[in-house]
């Protein structure tokens, strides 16, 4: 094998400044805590259902549940919250019968706690139900709020100057790149997101149009959206149709996937 090229000291720095570099672009993973104070059960479920949809959606949250009480059943699957456990999280969530309830029994508990809370009232129907919702209405809240993780498949074209040109030179560029890097940004551009219920008995349909994709890879992201949305939908006429009024979650998937997507109409 012919000799390397790098000395000793020579590779000791490249791999310190990967190291670096790779530290400077990690993304911290945030933390959402589920808290219920009475039934282990419900943080459990919320848990589980939000641990599940952000790994599908490659988000930098995940979650833990924790039981809100004095006292535990010696076979509870949760342990008893503490101080730290509370700290620890970027976002507590109270699973309660009562919101009024449970959120005096927090502040009973922990007086010094101020993080942020949020409280999910169950009692008004079927668990489970109750919390896939809330579950999916916070993950559109955390993709807006930029909770996804950034892909190194994102990086632009204009970013690797070995990209621009044959055999991977660097000099003036390549205008064939140039031009279909333009292409994709501008076809990515004219991406627009309504909804519409006229002339379909009353149904609302959101509607996503102006992509430039073949039939194919709509299929592909008309499953991906109907997976996000948790229904049902189509492709027609060159346009995904996704049942129901699911704009806000579809704005935000088609944003993370790097159309400038824009809510058109009511």
């Amino acid at each position: 094998m012919p000799e390397s090229i790098y000395t000793n000291d020579l590779q000791a720095i490249l791999l310190e400044n990967l190291r670096l570099h790779m530290t400077a672009n990690s993304e911290k993973t945030k933390l959402v805590l589920f808290l219920s104070p009475a039934s282990c059960e419900h943080a459990c479920v919320a848990n589980s259902v939000f641990k599940d949809e952000a790994l599908k959606m490659d988000l930098i949250w995940t979650s833990n549940s924790k039981l809100l009480a004095s006292s535990l059943k010696e076979n509870s699957v949760c342990s008893e919250a503490t101080l730290e456990d509370l700290k620890s999280a970027d976002f507590v969530i109270l699973l309660a019968n009562s919101s009024s309830n449970a959120s005096s029994a927090l502040k009973s508990m922990f007086p010094a706690w101020t993080g942020k809370t949020e409280t999910w009232d169950l009692s008004s129907g079927n668990v489970q139900d109750i919390v896939a919702q809330n579950v999916g209405k916070l993950l559109v809240r955390l993709i807006l709020q930029g909770g996804k993780r950034q892909s190194p498949a994102t990086q632009s074209v204009s970013s690797n100057p070995n990209l621009h040109t044959p055999g991977g030179g660097t000099g003036g560029g390549s205008k064939g790149a140039n031009n279909a890097e333009a292409k994709i940004s501008s076809s990515k551009d004219s991406v627009r997101v309504s909804r519409e219920s006229k002339g379909r008995g009353g149904k609302t349909v959101t509607i996503v149009s102006g992509l430039a994709l073949d039939d194919a890879n709509l299929q592909e992201l008309s499953k991906r959206l109907k997976q996000v949305c948790g229904t049902g939908g189509t492709v027609k006429d060159g346009k995904i149709e996704i049942q129901g009024d699911q704009c806000d979650r579809v704005l935000a998937e088609l944003q993370n996937k790097g159309y400038k997507a824009k809510r058109s109409g009511g």
